[in-house]
């Protein structure tokens, strides 16, 4: 059914899917998305990783990945890729997860009434890099995500950092000098095809922390910068919040 191929798109999309992600998507009631996941877990084309008490999270199963294979939504490297989801222990799969809802807000955000849309979302260690900084200090470069948002031909290339507020300030400190690294020495346009500026998107789960890094970052950095570093809490993520002014340049 192109309902039930859609929701394992969206659930090899995502990497790691909620029944609320992907009721979302697909414009389902929960109920309804709920009851066709629990047939095609018994199918294997979708895998449940977590059960009651607990939110339930899927990714896709193998039978989910030949039929994705067929009808064209995948590469048929899938066949051959090592589902790591499964492998992740509690803290790995809250991350993963609010990555997810980020993910999704930003579809939702994007879905009608906008020029705009997401026409690239990545993740994984294809983005790890690092970068020297001039005191020979040596940061590692690992987003969570790379995205871009674009009409025609305009393109914002954004990192995203997913803080779940359990990283001390000190570290994320060390992430953005690493970022600003990065850029200085333009290590972006050759590992980035078309890439040649980038904002970094830290998205927090709450307000709180939103305001205690903007605060953090505020004070290690020109105020012109301050654009290419927006920290947004989810709450608050619209594309106002994460593009104050369309075609302004993230670097000065």
């Amino acid at each position: 059914m192109p309902g039930d191929l859609a929701l394992m798109h969206h659930t090899y999309k995502l990497r790691l899917a909620t029944i609320d992600h992907l009721a979302a998507l697909s414009e389902r009631s929960y109920k309804q998305t709920q009851k066709r996941l629990v047939k095609l877990e018994g199918q294997h084309y979708v895998r449940r990783l977590t059960r009651r008490p607990q939110k339930h999270i899927y990714t896709l199963g193998r039978s989910g990945s030949a039929a994705l294979i067929e009808h064209g939504f995948a590469p048929r490297e899938l066949a051959s890729v090592r589902l790591r989801q499964t492998e992740l222990k509690e803290f790995g799969l809250r991350h993963a997860v609010f990555i997810s809802d980020i993910h999704v807000k930003l579809l939702t955000l994007l879905r009608g009434g906008t020029s705009l849309a997401l026409t690239h979302w990545a993740e994984g260690p294809s983005l790890w890099d690092s970068v020297t900084t001039g005191e020979n200090v040596t940061i590692p470069i690992r987003p969570d995500a790379w995205f871009v948002i674009g009409a025609e031909q305009v393109r914002h290339h954004f990192f995203l950092e997913a803080d779940r507020g359990t990283m001390a300030h000190s570290r994320m400190r060390e992430k953005i000098s690493g970022y600003a690294a990065y850029f200085q020495q333009q290590r972006h346009v050759k590992k980035y095809e078309g890439m040649k500026v980038f904002r970094v998107a830290t998205i927090t789960e709450t307000r709180g922390r939103a305001k205690g890094l903007t605060d953090e970052f505020r004070a290690m950095m020109p105020a012109t910068w301050l654009t290419a570093y927006p920290v947004i809490a989810f709450e608050d993520l619209t594309l106002r919040t994460l593009i104050p002014k369309h075609g302004e340049n993230s670097h000065r």
